[in-house]
């Protein structure tokens, strides 16, 4: 294992990056994350209204989601490359502007054709937007406090699943799923305004003369992707079972619609707890112990819930909260390590960090998928703890650079 694994601090690499953050643009992230995250998540209850409207099947209408993840791990890449070329700030509001027209397209399309276009527009831009906050949070914390800010972004991401999508599914059945997308256009250009004035001028942009550390000099696109690989194996491991879990509780557990609701919220409850835990948890105690000690204990509690779902609905639904809690510390943890260890490209660091995330769920589910067709619900819990303690092993072995790096300020 690691050296730094050992050093509570070792993560808190270089000097400290100024103190030109604020509560206040940290709750402008967090603010920001909440929207580009309801824009995702309000998209899946709306489809039927959608086909309807356009005298399509709910599958053909679904091609609006494959549409938005595509060109969002197309685009964040080369995208976040450029924000580290330009600054964040500014791709950030550029992004905020353009995720605004999108929404406002998606709801005033015609067709189905311009609707794809429209969706496409939308993950292009909120490629831009999502690294880039992260990014900014990361960037302008304080050291010993960069672990709690991007946990609390990250948890603006995390509450729009169990928030801001009923929101918005609820403006739709008053309205309609126009309005609905109308109505988060104009929230993003209300947000472009906002982050304009919140984050201070040139924040994101690394200092000209900012001293270059060996690791982070030689960083290449294959460092970056291996950095970025935990996440991806992080998200596999979690996904996989979660989007097949209402499965699992109707089928196996036989639990009725209120025992499942309740199973979920108490999920939900336990990811952002878990999430904003682990933030206050890097800081205090090292990101590394925070990132493995998550790792094993994911892998633990899937096995343990593979035994869970033939037990009381009681102890069910216990094991699922506290299987969120242990599991959800490690992202925003391993994403202030990201930061630290890759401070002068952050900005395509963190783009890669979310391609990752995309694509380790979008695995994760096919995985879950072809387990629960094939050989049944309760393989697909130990594969996902397998793979979750081979993110422990990659993280603790081969993930990061061995040489810090020193974290510039803004310029």
């Amino acid at each position: 294992m690691s050296r730094e694994l050992q050093s509570p601090r070792a993560d808190a690499v270089g000097s400290a990056p100024p103190r030109t953050g604020s509560r206040g643009t940290l709750a402008v992230a967090f603010i920001t994350l909440l929207a580009i995250g309801t824009d995702l998540f309000v998209v899946s209850p709306l489809l039927p209204d959608i086909a309807r409207e356009y005298g399509i099947s709910a599958g053909t209408a679904g091609n609006s989601v494959t549409v938005f993840s595509v060109a969002y791990m197309v685009g964040a890449p080369f995208i976040g490359s450029l924000a580290d070329r330009v600054g964040r700030r500014a791709v950030l509001i550029a992004g905020l502007v353009a995720f605004g027209a999108a929404n406002a397209l998606t709801g005033v399309s015609p067709t189905f054709a311009v609707l794809l276009a429209a969706r496409v527009l939308a993950g292009l831009s909120a490629a831009a937007v999502t690294p880039s906050v992260q990014s900014l949070v990361g960037q302008v914390a304080p050291s010993e406090r960069r672990g709690s800010w991007m946990a609390v972004a990250t948890a603006g991401f995390l509450i729009s699943l169990s928030i801001g999508a009923p929101a918005g599914t609820a403006i739709a059945s008053w309205l309609s799923w126009r309005e609905t997308f109308v109505g988060l256009g104009a929230l993003a250009v209300v947000l472009a305004v906002v982050n304009a004035v919140a984050w201070p001028n040139r924040a994101g942009a690394v200092a000209g003369g900012a001293r270059q550390a060996g690791a982070e000099a030689a960083a290449t696109l294959p460092d970056k992707v291996r950095a970025v690989s935990v996440t991806g194996l992080w998200a596999f491991a979690v996904y996989s079972l979660y989007t097949y879990v209402g499965t699992g509780l109707e089928e196996v557990a036989h639990l009725g619609t209120g025992s499942v609701a309740a199973a979920l919220f108490v999920y939900g409850i336990g990811a952002v707890v878990g999430s904003l835990s682990g933030g206050r948890l890097a800081d205090r105690y090292g990101t590394s112990r925070v990132v493995v000690g998550s790792l094993l204990l994911l892998s633990a509690l899937e096995v343990l819930l593979d035994v869970a779902f033939h037990a009381p609905s009681a102890v069910l639904i216990a094991a699922l909260g506290l299987f969120a809690l242990v599991a959800y510390p490690c992202l925003p943890a391993y994403q202030s390590r990201l930061v630290a260890a890759f401070p002068l490209n952050t900005g395509s660091v963190m783009a890669w960090n979310s391609c990752f995330m995309y694509l380790g769920t979008s695995l994760g589910a096919a995985a879950g998928g072809t387990l629960l067709s094939s050989a049944g619900f309760s393989w697909i819990a130990p594969v996902g703890a397998v793979v979750a303690l081979l993110g422990a092993l990659v993280y603790s072995r081969w993930a990061l650079p061995r040489r810090a790096a020193t974290v510039p300020g803004p310029a």
